[in-house]
């Protein structure tokens, strides 16, 4: 079934798939997992929903020693995959990685797109013992004043669930996760755009103010543009 993840429409809104990103969600990776204490344990990685898998192949140059795949259901992100990859980053088409175990699985940045998200994380769980995921804050009290910001990730960046940090907490609560670590991150913070208007200057003064004035949660709920990056331990069987 035909989806703007394979149609080709998701890369033309999209320009190299968010891959300008991939320092940035590392650097948050590797965070996590130190927070977590789990750092020198990780020595097989899954990135599912890997997009142009750039986080994966500048992870793999970084950690020679290390192995890891990537996946995507999109024929055009894999292709930008196998674009430079490093001899210990292997690259499948499709959604998920079965048959193999592996040290920790990332999701980063998917969970908000997949239709089925028990489905989907029920896979991830039988896969390993480390679950490292990226979930963006959508609900807030931003865009429950201005609900048209759903609409547009909805229509830009295929966002099918919307999620605050108590109801994510809630959720993986449910599953009976352990959660290691759970940290803040803010894109529009951290690395800014180029603004032009004078309005949307005003707008990341705000941003900032709330941010570094502000405990996270407080600013993640009033002002918007927050994620969170987490590392847990899926429940045993």
């Amino acid at each position: 079934m035909e989806s703007i993840y394979t149609d080709g429409s998701y890369l033309q809104s999209n320009p190299g798939w968010h891959g300008q990103d991939a320092h940035w969600k590392l650097m948050h990776v590797l965070l996590a997992l130190e927070l977590a204490g789990a750092a020198d344990r990780v020595k097989t990685v899954c990135d599912v929903g890997c997009g142009a898998g750039e986080l994966v192949k500048e992870w793999a140059r970084l950690r020679p020693d290390m192995r890891f795949t990537g996946c995507d259901i999109s024929p055009q992100a894999h292709a930008l995959c196998l674009k430079d990859a490093p001899e210990n980053a292997h690259f499948v088409h499709g959604g998920q990685v079965q048959g193999e175990h592996f040290d920790a699985i990332l999701a980063v940045d998917v969970l908000e797109h997949v239709p089925d998200t028990d489905s989907f994380l029920s896979t991830l769980e039988a896969y390993a013992d480390l679950l490292v995921l990226h979930v963006p804050l959508d609900l807030s009290f931003r865009s429950v004043v201005k609900p048209e910001i759903l609409e547009e990730e909805r229509r830009t960046v295929g966002h099918i669930h919307f999620y605050t940090a108590a109801y994510l907490k809630r959720l993986l609560a449910a599953r009976g996760y352990e959660l290691l670590s759970w940290h803040y991150t803010n894109k529009y913070v951290e690395r800014p755009p180029e603004l032009a208007s004078a309005r949307s200057r005003l707008g990341m003064c705000i941003r900032r103010a709330a941010h570094y004035g502000m405990p996270r949660a407080w600013a993640a709920f009033l002002v918007g543009g927050y994620s969170v990056m987490l590392v847990a331990r899926p429940r045993k069987s």
